[in-house]
Formats: structure tokens, C-alpha cells, sequence
């Protein structure tokens, strides 16, 4: 199986006529993730303003938001060597 990997590498060099190889260093940017600044809102008097499908939509938004900032710090923290 080895033997077949290092034939099929071969191959793809000659077909694509690259002679050399050239490594390209890609250096992670490991800062910390920015939080957004929510505003503190009372979740009842905005329930009543906003009703219940927007104040779900709303909340939705903001749960994404969570979610898209914590993938982000996932990545940084498995990525990044501190």
C-alpha cells in the first residue's frame, strides 16, 4: 500500500510538471476571540415589546452569536500553542 501511495505522488508530479516543492509556513493568529458588548436588557419588558416571534428571532441571533464566538475560541485554543 505504500509502495502504491508513493507511485501515485510520483505520477501527480509528473503530470503537473512541478520539479519542485515549495513549503509555505501558515502561522495561526492566536489573539483572543472579542466578545460583543450585549447590552443588558430586562428579557421581560423586552418580551413585551418585541412579541413572541421576534423576541424569538432575537434570541436566536444572539445564541448564534455565542455559538460562532465559542467555535472561534475552540479553534484558536486547538490551533494555538500558548
Amino acid at each position: 500500500m505504500n509502495a502504491l501511495k508513493k507511485l501515485a505522488l510520483l505520477a501527480l508530479f509528473a503530470v503537473s510538471g512541478c520539479s519542485t516543492l515549495e513549503v509555505v509556513p501558515v502561522m495561526p493568529h492566536c489573539a483572543p476571540v472579542t466578545v460583543p458588548a450585549l447590552p443588558i436588557l430586562d428579557q421581560g419588558m423586552l418580551w413585551d415589546a418585541l412579541g413572541d416571534v421576534q423576541y424569538r428571532q432575537l434570541e436566536r441571533y444572539i445564541n448564534g452569536l455565542w455559538s460562532v464566538i465559542d467555535e472561534q475560541a475552540a479553534v484558536i485554543d486547538g490551533v494555538c500553542v500558548h
